[in-house]
């Protein structure tokens, strides 16, 4: 017997390999971001390691003092940062259900004392869905840089490889 679904037909014993490979290529991916919980990917038998370079640029952070991290705790707070034009906010939009939003809170906080001169906030989307939504954000978490209204950059996910390379190209030179 044969599964035909457009002008594609393949046999129904083959159905099950294609749909496991295709969950397992989904699996790969969701590692990759950091989004696939352990057991799952132990029971799927995928596993993501970073390449040395990545190990080694995560590896080298510590904390250059305290630190910088606000919550935020009004609309009114969010707006006044932005009236400076020339200054840069980095902001976390997170939220409390987020488990990788929790996971890379600590590394966005060691990041966040080598940036001088720059603020950096988290801004959960449960509380200020206003402001996640005049921004678009759809994915936790997720970090902008903005200067006055405008956005300079966005990095959605939570590997701290990727986040340290992206607040270095929008933000500067990290101290």
């Amino acid at each position: 017997m044969l599964l035909c679904i457009g002008g594609v037909c393949v046999p129904y014993t083959a159905v099950l390999p294609i749909v496991i490979l295709a969950l397992k290529w989904v699996a790969v991916r969701l590692a990759q971001m950091g989004l696939l919980p352990k057991a799952v990917g132990d029971a799927l038998q995928v596993s993501f390691t970073a390449n040395a370079d990545e190990k080694e640029a995560v590896e080298e952070i510590t904390a250059a003092g305290p630190s910088t991290v606000k919550t935020l705790e009004s609309s009114e707070d969010f707006h006044a940062l932005l009236e400076k034009k020339d200054h840069k906010v980095v902001c976390k939009f997170t939220a409390s259900w987020c488990k990788p939003c929790h996971k890379i809170q600590p590394f966005y906080e060691k990041l966040s004392s080598h940036f001088k001169g720059t603020s950096f906030l988290t801004v959960d989307v449960d509380e200020f869905d206003d402001i996640a939504g005049k921004y678009s954000v759809a994915m936790m978490p997720t970090f902008l840089v903005l200067q006055g209204e405008k956005v300079l950059g966005s990095y959605s996910g939570s590997s701290e490889s990727e986040l340290q390379r992206f607040l270095k190209e929008q933000v500067g030179r990290s101290e």
